[in-house]
């Protein structure tokens, strides 16, 4: 007989269950954008029989040699899980500069960003995405390969991620880069800089904390945490160990805790027993490592608290004695900063969002390069240059619409070199003047080779940078005199960044000994300058006091040290053994590597033209309806057979859901396009309709009243987003219109003119929305005003009249102490006619609880604050990182006859968690106690809510 559940087994169930259902609902919309390029993007695609590219016209050569590198890689990609992929659509996004990858189901595809990083791994950027991106292709099949279209592909992508964590699905596709190519994350000192750092220090944190991440601590991430587990499963159990864990977890793929009691089948050990045999492990390489390294011990500066984790990047010395540098911590967004001994920082000016930190100083500026964004296509972004002048505080963005990268100042501060990366990933080196922005002169780089971080020397007449290819990395030195370049080294597999000229020569950062450290090419021979215990990186030269600062990683973030040229301490590099752990090593007997090095056959492949229009059906799941799942008695049970095509120009749904307030079930069809500038919804519904009315010979009561009606719906919106400094905006209008019509009246010889249709209500609206970015222990914007006006009108329909004007807004203002938010949202509604009882605004707090009254408008003044960061562990239930805590009080028709006292007050307890080890989504969960302000009525009233984040 089988034993029934205890209660917490059945709670258990009944989570794992909910989150299940929670993911396609969100994962949809959130997990993955579902933003459009230009319109004017003209795209071919080439057709194989294991994948399909789709690419802009200016990237064929790119894709072509892509097309060679995915033929290649597939089968070796693939060998270790037993599993043949199914073709897939892969979309090369080459307008966009942050340089990412990912690989979705509803729809099935891949997306990568092609525009290669500043900083990376020592190979080309489309072989290591091409290689970790199939990685998770073939992840997607042996987990819920039996799981596709039209019907099943978000359900698929629901077990996935529920039941697979991150770090065992990024850090199994990182252990995979690394054994197929010649460098991959795994080989890199930088990538496990954090989870060694803390380790050697005695920061071991418990699994959840290490996993889920925190924050008050630096923790090492999913990718390091997961690459080193699952690196320790195949190299402790072999090459088919994954393959064997994920064949049980497919088999019974809702059983809670799938993961966690498959890799104790596998090992005899579950995710937090393994985690700590891990990071035992890792302990003790890492220190033997350290005793061989003899790493010296360095003082830095500034001082900072035990537990404040902050960085001071690229520090910078200035003639005046100061250090610059670029500040980022949890406390408070970027921003650059002005160190002096013994004093606070004091802020120069915040940063805007950047794709890798930088800033370069010159001849009294500032430079920096930001990211912004294609007003309405959000697939499309630039890389921008701003300039600051010290004495005068005055900023410029000097250039706009453009591709830049890195940019740097000459000692004078009259030029600035700043790499462009082009659509069809052409790089050249561009002289621009500082002060007006202007293109001086464009140095072309060979082919498939990127410049990063480039640095000018002490005249202006030469620029020294790393360069990168599928060979590794170099330094080039570009003569701008001359218009010509060479290379000072042979290709290294060096993760080689930051070079920059000194007296003694070109420093630059690499790892020749394990770790990164600062290094010295002279005379042609490199030679070892610092041996610090985490890793060093970051150089700058001060020529007045001819000192050499650089950043000096520590457990709470990069700190500064600094080196005299009497102090430093010269090693020869054949005197400097590799003494990196390596962890990776044993897999590469288990896999088949790519041969990147060698020239290889390149095959041609033929391509088309790709036009969406063609291709604008593409049904992948059928989902269940609604996203309101605050309470389990508003949820209408429902299905959506769904249609999203590849380029996200076109999406439809079709389906039905079960009203359980009346009994009744509504069936709909909607359909969006969104290629051009407005986006365009078209939407059916056939719907069941209930409410009462009272006859004219019994005017005290009520008949219950039910209809059904045919409801079409079309609405243009244009969103909008753009940004500056430290500041986002969203700005949009949209414009609506409805047809309907009414029929099925249970209730026979009514007199109700003008019920059977309703035409062309209008529904205008526009918002505008402006914050500052928010730092992560921030609760709210420290300033934001977002306003938003909506406007209904019967103007159309002569049978009928009426108008409703309404105004909501929120206004976010710095607390009382960092982190704390103080929030205005003032509400306002004019009705008339046929809206006179449509309420448009929000209500009080417990309005449903208080007697009725005509709104017009509502004010609501909120202090949020955060109390504590406990990083607690409820068994495997909850992680709760953060408990936060507000005061409340909400006004109703505020200042009308005298009325200034709020109407309901009170205070709010939440608490930031993760549930069940799910890394997402985020939930904040909390109870608020609500005092109401009036007599006659239930004074305290308690009220519960769950909200969710991806």
């Amino acid at each position: 007989m089988k034993p029934k559940k205890t209660n917490k087994e059945l709670s258990i169930s009944i989570l794992y269950l909910f989150i299940l259902f929670l993911t396609p609902l969100i994962g949809k919309t959130q997990v993955f954008d579902h933003e459009q390029n230009p319109p004017r993007v003209k795209w071919r695609q080439i057709q194989t029989t294991s994948f399909q590219l789709i690419f802009p016209s200016e990237f064929e050569s790119e894709a072509q040699r892509l097309a060679n590198i995915l033929s290649e890689a597939i089968p070796r990609i693939s060998k270790t899980l037993g599993k043949k992929p199914r073709k897939i659509s892969i979309i090369l996004q080459n307008r966009d500069v942050v340089s990412n990858g990912f690989v979705q189901l509803a729809p099935r595809r891949s997306e990568f960003s092609t525009t290669p990083p500043q900083q990376t791994d020592y190979q080309d950027w489309l072989n290591s995405l091409a290689v970790h991106e199939l990685r998770h292709v073939v992840q997607f099949d042996k987990l819920t390969g039996y799981l596709g279209p039209p019907l099943f592909e978000q359900l698929a992508l629901a077990i996935f991620g529920i039941t697979l964590p991150p770090w065992f699905y990024e850090g199994d596709a990182v252990g995979i880069e690394t054994a197929l190519s010649p460098a991959g994350r795994g080989r890199l000192p930088s990538f496990e800089r954090p989870f060694r750092t803390n380790t050697l220090s005695g920061k071991k944190y418990s699994y959840q904390k290490d996993y889920l991440g925190s924050l008050k601590s630096v923790t090492p991430g999913y990718y390091p945490l997961g690459y080193f587990m699952t690196t320790k499963i195949r190299r402790d159990y072999g090459q088919q160990a994954l393959e064997q864990l994920m064949n049980r977890m497919a088999k019974k793929p809702f059983r809670p805790y799938n993961f966690s009691s498959s890799l104790k089948q596998l090992t005899g050990y579950n995710t937090r027993d393994w985690h700590r045999r891990t990071v035992d492990e890792l302990d003790s390489l890492w220190r033997e490592q350290a005793t061989k390294t003899a790493p010296i011990d360095y003082p830095l500066f500034p001082s900072t608290g035990p537990s404040e984790i902050v960085d001071f990047l690229l520090p910078t010395p200035l003639p005046n004695g100061e250090i610059l540098a670029l500040q980022r911590s949890n406390l408070s967004v970027p921003k650059l900063v002005l160190l002096t001994d013994g004093k606070q920082p004091k802020e120069v000016i915040k940063t805007g969002i950047q794709t890798e930190p930088h800033f370069s100083y010159g001849g009294g500026k500032l430079t920096w390069d930001e990211l912004r964004y294609n007003k309405r296509f959000l697939k499309e972004t630039y890389q921008v240059i701003n300039v600051y002048d010290l004495k005068q505080k005055k900023y410029q963005q000097l250039t706009s619409k453009t591709r830049l990268f890195s940019p740097t100042l000459s000692a004078d501060g009259t030029k600035i070199a700043a790499v462009e990366v082009d659509l069809s990933n052409q790089c050249f080196l561009l002289i621009l003047d500082s002060e007006s922005g202007q293109e001086k002169q464009r140095v072309i780089i060979p082919p498939h080779v990127l410049l990063q971080t480039p640095a000018f020397n002490p005249d202006g007449t030469k620029v020294i940078a790393t360069a990168l290819s599928q060979r590794g990395t170099n330094l080039m030195e570009i003569d701008l005199q001359q218009q010509q370049h060479q290379l000072l080294l042979s290709w290294q597999a060096q993760q080689v960044e930051r070079p920059i000229y000194t007296p003694i020569g070109i420093v630059f950062k690499a790892h020749y000994n394990g770790i990164d450290n600062l290094f010295l090419l002279h005379d042609q021979h490199i030679q070892q300058l610092t041996n610090v215990p985490y890793g060093a990186n970051n150089p700058s030269w001060d020529e007045h006091t001819h000192r050499l600062y650089f950043n000096n990683y520590q457990a709470n973030g990069y700190l500064i040290s600094s080196l005299t040229t009497d102090t430093i301490h010269m090693r020869q590099l054949s005197d400097s053994s590799d003494h990196f752990i390596g962890y990776f090593k044993p897999l590469l007997a288990q896999e088949t590597p790519l041969d990147t090095l060698s020239p290889q056959p390149e095959k041609t492949f033929a391509s088309r033209a790709y036009k969406d229009v063609a291709h604008l059906f593409n049904f992948h799941s059928i989902s269940p309806v609604g996203d309101d799942l605050s309470s389990i008695d508003n949820f209408d049970l429902g299905l959506q057979l769904m249609s999203d095509n590849l380029l996200n120009t076109f999406s439809t749904q079709i389906g039905f859901n079960y009203n359980q307030n009346i009994s009744r079930a509504d069936y709909f069809v909607a359909a969006s396009w969104k290629r051009w500038f407005p986006k365009i919804t078209l939407q059916y519904r056939n719907q069941a309709q209930l409410s009462s009315i009272t006859y004219q010979n019994k005017p005290n009561e009520r008949v219950p009243f039910r209809w059904r009606e045919h409801y079409t719906e079309i609405k243009t919106t244009i969103p909008l987003t753009f940004n500056r400094l430290n500041t986002v905006y969203n700005t949009g209008f949209a414009l609506g219109t409805s047809y309907t019509t009414r029929y099925q009246l249970s209730l026979k010889n009514l007199s109700l003119p003008n019920f059977s249709t309703l035409r062309f209500p209008l529904l205008a609206q526009y918002y505008f929305n402006r914050n500052s970015r928010k730092s992560l222990l921030d609760l709210a914007p420290k300033w934001g005003q977002n306003i938003n006006l909506i406007y209904r009108s019967l103007t159309f329909d002569k049978r009928l009249s009426g108008d409703l004007f309404s105004v909501k807004s929120t206004f976010y203002f710095p607390g009382l102490r960092n982190n704390h938010s103080l929030q205005l949202r003032f509400n306002a509604q004019q009705r008339s006619g046929d809206y006179r009882l449509t309420n448009d605004i929000p209500m009080v707090s417990g309005y449903d609880q208080l007697r009725p009254t005509r709104v017009n408008n509502t004010l609501f003044v909120d202090y949020k604050f955060p109390i504590i960061y406990p990083d607690l562990a409820i068994g495997p239930l909850a992680f709760i990182k953060r408990l936060k805590g507000g005061f409340f009080a909400d006004f109703e028709n505020f200042a009308q006859h005298n009325n200034t006292a709020p109407r309901t007050f009170g205070l709010e307890l939440r608490a930031d968690m993760n549930l069940l080890r799910f890394y997402l989504p985020n939930f904040d969960a909390g109870v608020r106690t609500i005092y109401v302000n009036e007599p006659n009525s239930k004074k305290v009233v308690f009220t519960y809510g769950v909200t969710y984040t991806y």
